[in-house]
């Protein structure tokens, strides 16, 4: 019989062992990608409103929040950003600031845009977070390095 403890280390070593065979090995992306481009962080929520545009990426699929990501209820975490600029839904990135503050790798997709990122370039991201509350994080509404494959 495993006890709990075992159960669980073997579970934290399996969770490393995804990232690290999808790119990820290091907080601060070195070995992700070499394409670095500095951001503004804003976040954003699912919620019906005008302002937030929905529960819903713009392929149509639900939205996936950091919250929820962190408790392991997700893929990825959503995001929105400029899709003038060719991004393809779906491009997975890697942001350094949100593996530290929360020590660990995040698997983070732009999978949604908005009227606000229209000709933006790399230079603005939103990330999705459960609920306003949340979307006002220091670190979220902050300088960011995405970091791209």
């Amino acid at each position: 019989m495993i006890s709990a403890k075992e159960l669980l280390v073997f579970l934290v070593l399996c969770s490393f062992t995804a990232y690290t065979a999808k790119g990820f090995k290091s907080l601060n992306c070195t070995d992700f990608g070499s394409r670095r481009h500095n951001a503004r962080g804003t976040g954003y929520f699912p919620d019906n409103s005008t302002m937030e545009g929905g529960t819903t990426d713009m392929h149509g699929n639900p939205l996936h929040t950091l919250q929820k990501y962190l408790a392991g209820g997700a893929p990825f975490v959503s995001t929105a950003m400029d899709n003038t600029i060719g991004i393809a839904y779906g491009t997975p990135l890697c942001i350094p600031q949100l593996n530290f503050k929360y020590k660990q790798l995040i698997r983070f997709e732009v999978v949604d845009t908005g009227g606000a990122f229209i000709h933006k370039g790399y230079s603005r991201i939103d990330v999705c977070t459960q609920d306003r509350e949340h979307s006002w994080d220091p670190t979220i509404n902050g300088p960011l390095t995405l970091v791209f494959q």
